[in-house]
């Protein structure tokens, strides 16, 4: 019995030193799980010729996501977030809360972040706090016909685009090893973005969306 004790403490030990492995210094960790975006707008009013109070609200989408990890030292790590790219939905807000969908883009946001990590290398649970830098790059804008009729009545359909901008990304988040190999990471980060929208049709509407972000995913060492 006693050795029995002895063999499994000592596996216990073992099996803690191969954790801690898996967040030491030089250490790569990959991850793959999903991430939902969820813009938190605030919209000035449509430059004129536009309807008094005309603002703008933008939904949030949830993809395939995941990530690549490098231990620098033991608690400093680099972190690069990857995903397919976001849909977002265009609405109408303000006076326009009723008109419904008036448009629609796609965005990838490449960030890369700088983050600090709590406890020690061999710890199974490990806090961490992050700081990025992010350039939100949106492509593939279309206008619907609701955005139309309002905007040019009678006319051809009217464009619109979005600008891509850098911004600011803190984090929070935390991982748990599952064994000597596999990892639960969790984040949460807000990105604080503001931009501007352009039609071809002259109006321009700036729109702050400081989206917050969610990512969950199952890591590895390797």
């Amino acid at each position: 019995m006693k050795k029995t004790i002895k063999f499994v403490a000592l596996s216990g030990m073992l099996m803690a030193g191969s954790i801690a492995s898996a967040q030491s210094a030089g250490t790569w960790m990959g991850r793959l799980g999903g991430t939902q975006i969820t813009p938190q707008v605030q919209s000035d009013n449509m430059t004129a010729p536009s309807f008094p109070n005309t603002k703008t609200d933008v939904g949030g989408d949830s993809q395939l996501g995941g990530g690549i990890t490098y231990m620098y030292t033991d608690n400093i790590s680099i972190d690069i977030p990857l995903a397919l790219p976001f849909s977002h939905k265009l609405y109408g807000a303000g006076s326009l809360a009723g008109a419904g969908q008036i448009g629609s883009v796609k965005a990838l946001p490449f960030t890369v972040f700088g983050q600090y990590r709590f406890n020690k290398a061999n710890a199974s649970f490990r806090p961490y706090l992050g700081l990025g830098l992010t350039y939100a790059y949106f492509f593939d804008e279309k206008g619907s016909g609701v955005l139309t009729a309002m905007t040019n009545p009678g006319g051809s359909a009217t464009k619109l685009s979005i600008q891509s901008k850098l911004a600011v990304t803190p984090q929070v988040g935390f991982s748990v090893a599952l064994n000597e190999k596999w990892l639960l990471d969790a984040s949460f980060s807000k990105t604080y973005l503001k931009t501007r929208t352009s039609l071809s049709t002259g109006q321009t509407i700036d729109t702050t969306l400081n989206p917050d972000t969610i990512s969950l995913g199952i890591g590895m060492k390797f």
